[in-house]
C-alpha cells in the first residue's frame, strides 16, 4: 500500500468509526419508536466488541466476499468465548480505492449473495451508503442503512430482527425460507410474543405465494 492508498484507507476507516460510533447509539427524530438507533451497538461499542477491517475494492466482488467471511469466522470463533455476549459482537468491512457509485454497486452484489449463508449460520448482514432506499420498520419515511460511505456489516441475529425479515424481503418464496432458518435458529428459545409472530408472518408470507401462483 502506497502512501495515497494509506491516507485513502485511514480517511475512510475514520468515517466509518465516527458514523458507527454516534448515529447507531443515538435516538432519532424519524426512527418511529423510542430508544436509539440500534440498540445492539451501545454494548457492543462500550465493550470493544466491534471488529473493522479496511478493503481495497479494486480486488473484486470475491475478495470482497472473502473478507466478510473472514470477518464472520472471526465473529463465530469469539462468540463461542461470551455466551450471551455473543450477541453485541459486529464485524465490519470498509472498502475504499473505487467511486462510491462503485462501492455502492459492490457492497449490494456482495451483500444479496451473502445473506442467505449468513442467515443460515445465524447471523444478520447488513450494507450501508449513502441515501440508502430501505425504508424504517417503524417509520416508512426513515432510511436507517444511510451512511456516509458503503459499509458492510454483521451481527448476530436476535428475536427482535424478525421484522426486518418480514417487511425488507418482498418475494414471498424468499421470505419464506429466511422465515424457515429464523424458526430453525430459535427453536424452542422464543417467547409467546415472537413465536405469535412468527407464525403469523409465515402463514402471511405463505399465503400471498398462494396467491401469486394462481394469478401466474
Amino acid at each position: 500500500m502506497n502512501n495515497r492508498e494509506a491516507r485513502m484507507s485511514g480517511d475512510r476507516m475514520s468515517q466509518a468509526w465516527d458514523w458507527l460510533s454516534t448515529y447507531p447509539i443515538h435516538p432519532h427524530p424519524e426512527l418511529g419508536r423510542d430508544g436509539v438507533v440500534c440498540p445492539y451497538m451501545v454494548k457492543a461499542i462500550r465493550r470493544r466488541y466491534v471488529t473493522m477491517a479496511e478493503f481495497d475494492a479494486s480486488e473484486g466482488d470475491q475478495a470482497l466476499m472473502a473478507l466478510a467471511r473472514k470477518l464472520r469466522a472471526g465473529v463465530l470463533e469469539r462468540a463461542e468465548e461470551l455466551g450471551s455476549d455473543r450477541l453485541y459482537l459486529v464485524g465490519m468491512a470498509v472498502p475504499y480505492g473505487l467511486p462510491d457509485t462503485e462501492l455502492k454497486a459492490m457492497v449490494g452484489r456482495v451483500h444479496a449473495a451473502l445473506k442467505p449463508e449468513f442467515v443460515e449460520l445465524g447471523l444478520m448482514i447488513g450494507d450501508f451508503w449513502p441515501e440508502h432506499e430501505t425504508i424504517g420498520l417503524h417509520n416508512d419515511d426513515f432510511r436507517p442503512f444511510t451512511s456516509p460511505i458503503p459499509l458492510l456489516g454483521m451481527r448476530h441475529i436476535t428475536p427482535a430482527d424478525l421484522p426486518f425479515f418480514v417487511k425488507h424481503e418482498p418475494v414471498p418464496a424468499e421470505r419464506l425460507r429466511l422465515l424457515s432458518n429464523f424458526r430453525r435458529l430459535f427453536d424452542g428459545k422464543l417467547n409467546a410474543y415472537w413465536s405469535d409472530r412468527l407464525d403469523e408472518a409465515e402463514s402471511a408470507a405463505g399465503q400471498e405465494l398462494a396467491r401469486s401462483r394462481v394469478a401466474a
